[in-house]
């Protein structure tokens, strides 16, 4: 009997999972949507942006095939699949690119508006603290006031703190599909007759990116 090593387990539980992308032509990888449903070249998204949206629906892991299906006129060139790779890693490094710049950017922001609120609830809580030792104020008020001051200093730091611990993942998120799709295997092929193909195969529900 053979024993199969951790890895050659982890491989066989991640099920191959197809990405099918219909496309009038192959420019319409990249084209800029076609909003008019009214036209035979109605193109809502763009054949890339098909695929980062059907990707944010699998797991980081997922072993991944996109099958790129053109009309069944349309002739292929023997470089086709070479030209096809070049121009998604092309497309993906200078996606990549500018989603690294905003989210170097998004950090400096965060981390700046964090300090701020850092520095504006120290005040806020220490002024609490003064004004609760206040003997000359009525006790009703003093409460009142440093209570009130209190979730003053709270409520200054809820923004940075949500952007520091939650805002930067959506970017996070798009670097890794982008990634995923600069190194994705695809495979180019003409449509059947009486095929109606659209979109993925896969089931889009029970999905999650981890």
């Amino acid at each position: 009997m053979r024993l199969f090593s951790s890895s050659e387990r982890r491989n066989q539980r991640m099920a191959l999972n197809t990405i099918t992308v219909k496309l009038h032509a192959v420019h319409d990888l990249f084209a800029m949507p076609r909003h008019n449903a009214f036209l035979d070249n109605y193109l809502p998204l763009s054949g890339i942006d098909q695929i980062a949206q059907q990707l944010k629906l699998m797991r980081t892991g997922d072993n991944i095939q996109v099958t790129i299906i053109l009309p069944e006129g349309v002739d292929q060139t023997p470089d086709l699949h070479a030209e096809v790779q070049s121009a998604i890693q092309r497309y993906c490094d200078n996606r990549l690119r500018s989603l690294i710049i905003d989210l170097k950017v998004r950090k400096v922001s965060v981390i700046r508006s964090l300090q701020i609120g850092v520095v504006i609830l120290g005040v806020s809580l220490g002024l609490a603290a003064a004004i609760s030792r206040t003997e000359s104020i009525v006790s009703w008020l003093r409460t009142l006031l440093s209570n009130s001051i209190s979730i003053f200093g709270s409520v200054a730091l809820w923004s940075p703190a949500d952007a520091f611990l939650f805002g930067m993942r959506p970017l996070y998120n798009e670097i890794r599909t982008y990634k995923a799709i600069r190194d994705i295997d695809f495979d180019i092929q003409n449509e059947k007759a009486g095929s109606n193909t659209t979109i993925a195969d896969q089931p889009i529900f029970g999905r999650g990116r981890r």
